[in-house]
């Protein structure tokens, strides 16, 4: 089930939240700043350890002080420019990584959106027909698409109404 959500994903209280990330992992504005702010250090911290990514993949680290377990960190951009191909990319991984943990559900903003510029309704429409291609592991998720504002929610689900 894919819906969506009013508010800041960083007050998800499931298993995963999705950051909106650079493939360096550095956790500095956006999102990526949010997450770092509320959930503390330690996200940094795995991050670095980590290491680099490219473009279109993700990992996983810990959620630190966040109310969900894990902060699966979507590489939309960094080395490259947000594109339609890096979010669809960036959406499969963060679902397989999560799928690889048997997680139930999982909360994404709405990537390549905000400091990477790339037209809203463009990115919900990749990242939807992603989570519906996912293989059956991922396609039995709760998956929730987090706008900012009622704006943002309105055309997320004018979306979904309109593709499923």
């Amino acid at each position: 089930m894919i819906r969506a959500a009013l508010g800041d994903i960083t007050t998800y209280a499931g298993s995963a939240i999705v950051n909106a990330a650079n493939n360096h992992l550095w956790l500095g504005a956006g999102v990526a700043g949010a997450i770092a702010r509320r959930g503390g250090p330690s996200i940094q911290q795995e991050c670095d350890r980590h290491g680099a990514i490219r473009v279109g993949e993700a990992a996983v680290t810990g959620a630190g002080s966040l109310a969900c377990r894990y902060v699966i960190h979507a590489a939309a951009m960094g080395d490259e420019p947000v594109s339609e191909r890096s979010i669809r990319d960036a959406t499969s991984a963060s679902l397989a990584r999560a799928a690889e943990l048997h997680l139930t559900d999982i909360a994404f903003p709405i990537l390549g959106s905000g400091i990477g510029a790339f037209p809203f309704r463009r990115a919900v429409e990749i990242m939807v027909d992603a989570i519906r291609a996912a293989p059956a592991a991922a396609a039995r998720m709760d998956v929730v698409l987090f706008g900012f504002t009622a704006a943002d929610v309105a055309v997320i689900e004018a979306v979904l109404l309109r593709s499923s």
